[in-house]
């Protein structure tokens, strides 16, 4: 074979991947970091008799290690949820009914969305070193001179939480899953610039800091201009699409399908067309299959940081973005990515006037055209039966030139199995060298 045409092996055998990573903690550190001993109390506690043990990609190496010790104390079997079908920070209450769990104990980062599912659960948070020192020297100059900042500490360093509450003995102090106090000024001890942009969005802070113990930096914390900017280029996207996809981005968040519901009454009440997906955690591979939608709302968690992907062929946006720019009633909302925040069953006003595009030019009507929605009547071809309304996806797809393999049922000859090519796709057994 031509050596134009072909590529030498170890290239593939050599070759790096890119991908998360991972995180092995030392034999004798697993019982203090992942707190063996609490979770075996726990179970014990509530009798549980299927556990599963929701791990996060960068912590998968520990994961057998401690099954392994689980199960030895509890003589029962433990899983372990390898591959969340969401976000890793949520709750996996669809893979945990696979095994018919009774209890979830979820290791790593959490968000601070509340949860859908009333199924039992435990967190376990990562732990990070703190430099204690070093935090009080840069923090306590600041909460001297302003009595109302409050200190709101990450899920990384709250095994450090009564040695910070020590030494702030005048501030107040509490978790970031705790919440909000009415302070107006607020230090969050944490890195995750996620969360913080979350807590800034949700909880509206007069003022927020954030220490980094990583760098043991003090930093004024002011929201990317761009991320309000993008809204707007966003809703005139969503004005001017005919067809928005609904992707069904979590079942672990509070109140999803009431969005949901949300989503699609604000869309018809537009007279856009909308369908509902569920792919699991959605891909650029996997979206490019609806190449009919103009534009995808995803219903997620706040931390999915899809929303921010630039990599998708279609725009994604937020339930925010779709009810601002189709409900001319909703001018009281401001800008979050956790919907159960700004989520309500108010009024839906659609634009009456039409305007124009303000990325296209072209002229915006308010509604679609009247189409043949309700129509029963179908048109018989030789390729099968598809609805006359071709503004659907049924007659989207009939005038695409491929449509995924096709069964061709009682054209092709009923033959017996054979034996095929022996051998690897690089040189099959009846090829010649």
């Amino acid at each position: 074979m031509s050596a134009q045409f072909s590529t030498n092996e170890a290239v593939s055998l050599e070759k790096e991947i890119g991908g998360v990573q991972l995180l092995d903690t030392p034999e004798e550190a697993l019982g203090t970091v992942y707190e063996i001993d609490r979770c075996i109390e726990w179970i014990r506690s509530h009798d549980f008799k299927s556990v599963c043990l929701q791990f996060p990609d960068h912590l998968l190496s520990d994961s057998t290690k401690i099954a392994q010790r689980l199960q030895s104390a509890l003589q029962q079997t433990v899983y372990v949820l390898g591959d969340s079908a969401y976000e890793s920070c949520c709750i996996d209450y669809i893979t945990a009914a696979h095994a018919n769990a009774d209890a979830v104990i979820h290791y790593g980062p959490v968000c601070f969305s509340q949860a859908a599912n009333e199924i039992p659960f435990l967190n376990i948070y990562e732990k990070r070193d703190l430099n204690l020192p070093a935090l009080t020297q840069t923090v306590r100059p600041l909460t001297e001179a302003d009595p109302d900042f409050s200190i709101v500490v990450d899920t990384e360093y709250l095994t450090h939480f009564d040695d910070i509450r020590a030494a702030f003995p005048t501030v107040p102090v509490r978790s970031i899953l705790e919440p909000p106090a009415s302070q107006p000024r607020v230090l969050i001890l944490g890195h995750n610039q996620r969360k913080i942009l979350n807590y800034k969005l949700s909880f509206k802070p007069r003022e927020l800091r954030y220490y980094d113990p990583t760098t043991d930096r003090l930093v004024d914390y002011e929201c990317d201009p761009k991320v309000l900017k993008r809204r707007r280029f966003l809703a005139e996207k969503i004005r001017d699409s005919n067809t928005i996809g609904i992707i069904i981005g979590t079942v672990a968040v509070k109140n999803y399908l009431t969005v949901l519901d949300r989503m699609k009454k604000v869309i018809k009440a537009c007279g856009k067309k909308y369908y509902v997906i569920s792919v699991g955690k959605p891909t650029v591979a996997k979206l490019a299959n609806f190449a009919e939608m103009d534009v995808y709302v995803v219903v997620s968690c706040a931390m999915n940081e899809i929303y921010d992907s630039r990599e998708f062929y279609k725009p994604i946006v937020t339930p925010y973005d779709v009810e601002v720019a189709l409900n001319e009633a909703a001018t009281s909302h401001d800008f979050t990515y956790n919907y159960n925040d700004y989520l309500s069953d108010a009024e839906i006003r659609p634009k009456e006037d039409a305007d124009v595009s303000l990325i296209t030019g072209a002229l915006r009507s308010s509604t679609l055209e009247e189409t043949a929605e309700e129509s029963t009547e179908i048109a018989v071809r030789n390729d099968g039966t598809v609805a006359l309304n071709t503004s659907f996806g049924a007659g989207f797809l009939a005038q695409r030139n491929w449509k995924g393999l096709e069964q061709n049922l009682g054209q092709d000859e009923v033959e017996l199995a054979s034996e095929g090519r022996r051998g690897i796709a690089q040189g099959y057994s009846n090829e010649k060298s």
